[in-house]
């Protein structure tokens, strides 16, 4: 099982990260509650998401979801998907599939919208699969691609190597470099007429800095290894020291945006 698989096995080291999006962002609005306002959906539209992961985005906009979008979540983890089904429970209007969004298994022009977000940069032949994206999609339709940039959440990386510089991992935004806000409009334009990228505003402004330590702890298994026991509680001391310089809270960058390919 490679990285990515054992990250996303199930939803609880992206619940992690999720929480801190949602306690400390400076942008008072949900981005979930953000991401449906800016989808242009119509009435009685058919939706494929890849990558839905556990489903919160569908939880969290449950009573502004339409009840004759026909919707289907997928995921390549079958341990999210079942995830998402707890999360969601029964509803007439969604149904769950396994799917690998190299190869989605529906014909041609099956979907008004198709949905993939924060999740493009895991995938090994992204060109195979924005062409899969392209090839299920409606004349007319439209594709939602959420991704982050290369100054997304450095500040962590910072105090990693503050810390210790010897750790022996960081957390740079390779994500950002396979599929971000600077490249991305690149690689869609490749399968698309129309691009447009759309950025989420505001940062973090963090004051418990457990939850760094449990961000970064919850982001790879290397993570996991190096940052425990006492040397997670002498990080922890380190940022609390960090927290104090900078009148009691930590600021992190967010750099998070939307793609609307047409």
């Amino acid at each position: 099982m490679g990285n990515v698989e054992k990250q996303y096995q199930n939803s609880s080291n992206l619940a992690i990260r999720t929480k801190i999006h949602e306690r400390y962002s400076t942008n008072k609005k949900d981005w979930h509650e953000w991401l449906f306002d800016h989808y242009k959906i119509e009435s009685g539209s058919t939706i494929l998401e890849l990558g839905a992961g556990d489903g919160t985005f569908w939880m969290k906009n449950k009573d502004r979801i339409p009840e004759d979008w026909k919707i289907t979540l997928s995921d390549f983890s079958n341990g999210m998907l079942k995830d998402a089904q707890r999360k969601i429970g029964n509803n007439l209007s969604i149904t769950f599939k396994a799917i690998d969004i190299q190869d989605i298994p529906f014909e041609d022009n099956s979907f008004d919208t198709v949905i993939a977000n924060h999740m493009l940069y895991h995938v090994p032949n992204r060109l195979q699969a924005i062409k899969e994206v392209r090839r299920v999609l409606k004349p007319g339709g439209v594709f939602y691609s959420s991704t982050i940039g290369k100054q997304h959440m450095v500040e962590f990386n910072e105090l990693l190597k503050g810390f210790d510089p010897n750790l022996g991992f960081d957390l740079t935004n390779v994500q950002a470099d396979a599929f971000g806000l600077e490249n991305g409009t690149e690689q869609l334009e490749n399968f698309f007429d129309q691009v447009q990228l759309t950025r989420f505003p505001g940062g973090l402004l963090i004051d418990d800095v457990r939850a760094i330590a449990d961000y970064i702890w919850s982001s790879s298994a290397k993570a996991k290894e190096v940052l425990s026991g006492a040397i997670r509680e002498h990080f922890i001391d380190y940022l609390n020291e960090e927290k104090k310089k900078n009148g009691g809270f930590i600021e992190i960058t967010k750099a998070t945006g939307l793609f609307e390919s047409r």
